[in-house]
C-alpha cells in the first residue's frame, strides 16, 4: 500500500477527513494560456488551448472524463472520454505519446480544440469538470470528480494577413490542430512557450500532384524549392538571419536551438504581432533589420535550412520577436481558393512523396474562402 503521508504530511491526511470542506484532487488543472479561436475552412469556429494536469501524488492517476463548461452557468460545451480523451492527452515534453494516465508526480497536457457553429457561441470564460481513477490502496476514493481550470477566453478576432506564398497547389501541412506544431511546447528561457500553436508548413504539388521529380535527396528536384516568400503585411523587419546552409533532404544533420529556424525573417506588423518565416534558402533573404516592407513584397525564397528534413516554408504569427519564445497567435488569410484536401496522412506518405507519386487532391468543399485559416491537409490556391 502506498502511503500519502510523505506527500501530504499528517495535516494533509487530517484535512482529507473533514466532511464537505476540503477535497482531495490528485490531478490539478491549469490552463496554460487563455484560449483563442479561429474559423476553419469548414466554417467551424475552433477554440484552441492547452489544459495542464499536474499529478500531486507518487502514483499514476488515470483521467477518465473531461467536460468543458461555460464558466457562466456551467453549460457543457464539450466532453472527452475513452479513446477521444486518450488521443488528446500526452505527457509534457512528449507530445507524440497518447495516454490518459498521468505518471506519478508527473505533468500531462490535454491539447484542446472545442468546435462551435458560430462566433456567438464562444463563451467569455471556461472551466472544467475532470473525473479521475486512482490506484487501489490509497486513502482516497477510487473515483474523484473535481472542477477547475478556470480561464477567460480571448474574444478578439484573429488577425487577417496576406499569403506568404503564391499560386496553386499549396498543402497546409501541420496546420492546426493535428500536426507536430500543435504539441511543440518548448522549455526556453525559464518557462514554457508554444510559438508554433497555429504554425503552417507550406508544401506544394504541381498540376499532377507531384511534390518532387527525380532524386528526392536533391533540394532542386522539389518543385517548390526556391519559390518566392512574401511579406504578409506592412511592417518592419526585426530579424533577418541568412548564414545557414540548406539541409540534404531526407538526411538532415542535428542542429541546436540557435540553428533550428535556419535562415529566417521576423516582421513586426502591429502591437504584439510578429510574422515569422523559417528555413529559407541561404543567400536569398532580400531584407535587413530595420527595413520597412509592404504586404506582397518578396523577402526571401523557400528552402531547407535549419531543423528541416525537406524543403518547405514554416510560417507562424506570434506575440514576440522569436519563433520559439513566444505565444502562437491565430490568424486568417483575407482571401484564397480551397482546392480540396489530400487524403489522410498514413505511414507510407513520406515514401510516396519521395517516389514522385502524385498525391491526389480530393475536391471536398472546394471554393473561395475569406478570413479563414486552412487546416492540416487542406490544399489552397493563393492567386
Amino acid at each position: 500500500m502506498l502511503a500519502l503521508v510523505g506527500v501530504l504530511g499528517t495535516g494533509g491526511l487530517a484535512a482529507a477527513k473533514k466532511p464537505a470542506i476540503d477535497r482531495y484532487t490528485p490531478l490539478v488543472m491549469h490552463v496554460f494560456a487563455p484560449p483563442q479561436w479561429f474559423r476553419d475552412t469548414d466554417g467551424t469556429y475552433q477554440l484552441v488551448y492547452e489544459l495542464e494536469l499536474t499529478n500531486g501524488i507518487p502514483a499514476p492517476v488515470l483521467a477518465t472524463k473531461l467536460v468543458v463548461r461555460d464558466a457562466d452557468g456551467g453549460k457543457p460545451l464539450a466532453s472527452l472520454s475513452g479513446k477521444q480523451l486518450t488521443a488528446a492527452m500526452s505527457p509534457l515534453g512528449n507530445g507524440g505519446e497518447a495516454t490518459a494516465e498521468v505518471a506519478p508526480a508527473g505533468v500531462s497536457v490535454v491539447w484542446m480544440e472545442v468546435p462551435f457553429e458560430s462566433r456567438k457561441q464562444i463563451p467569455a470564460a471556461i472551466e472544467h469538470t475532470l473525473t479521475v481513477k486512482t490506484p487501489p490502496g490509497l486513502p482516497v476514493p477510487r473515483s474523484i470528480t473535481s472542477t477547475g481550470g478556470l480561464s477567460r477566453v480571448v474574444q478578439k478576432a484573429p488577425v487577417v494577413v496576406a499569403p506568404p506564398v503564391q499560386g496553386p497547389g499549396w498543402v497546409t501541412a501541420g496546420s492546426c490542430c493535428d500536426g507536430p506544431h500543435r504539441r511543440a511546447l518548448q522549455p526556453v528561457n525559464g518557462h514554457l512557450a508554444l510559438g508554433q500553436r497555429f504554425a503552417i508548413d507550406f508544401n506544394r504539388g504541381n498540376s499532377e500532384g507531384r511534390w518532387v521529380i527525380g532524386n528526392p535527396d536533391v533540394n532542386e528536384n522539389w518543385i517548390f524549392f526556391g519559390d518566392p516568400v512574401l511579406a504578409v503585411a506592412n511592417g518592419v523587419v526585426v530579424a533577418a538571419v541568412d548564414k545557414f546552409p540548406d539541409q540534404v533532404p531526407n538526411h538532415p544533420k542535428p542542429v541546436n536551438l540557435q540553428e533550428a529556424d535556419g535562415n529566417h525573417v521576423i516582421i513586426r506588423f502591429g502591437k504584439g504581432l510578429y510574422a515569422g518565416y523559417a528555413h529559407l534558402v541561404p543567400g536569398s533573404i532580400s531584407v535587413k533589420v530595420g527595413d520597412r516592407v509592404r504586404a506582397g513584397e518578396q523577402i526571401g525564397r523557400l528552402g531547407n535550412s535549419g531543423s528541416s528534413s525537406g524543403p518547405h516554408l514554416h510560417f507562424q504569427v506570434m506575440s514576440k520577436p522569436s519563433l520559439v519564445d513566444a505565444e502562437g497567435l491565430p490568424f486568417s488569410f483575407a482571401s484564397f481558393n480551397l482546392e480540396g484536401r489530400i487524403p489522410p496522412i498514413g505511414p507510407n506518405f513520406e515514401k510516396e512523396i519521395n517516389s514522385g507519386a502524385p498525391i491526389p487532391v480530393i475536391p471536398t468543399g472546394a471554393g473561395p474562402r475569406h478570413d479563414e485559416l486552412p487546416v492540416g491537409r487542406d490544399v489552397v490556391n493563393f492567386p
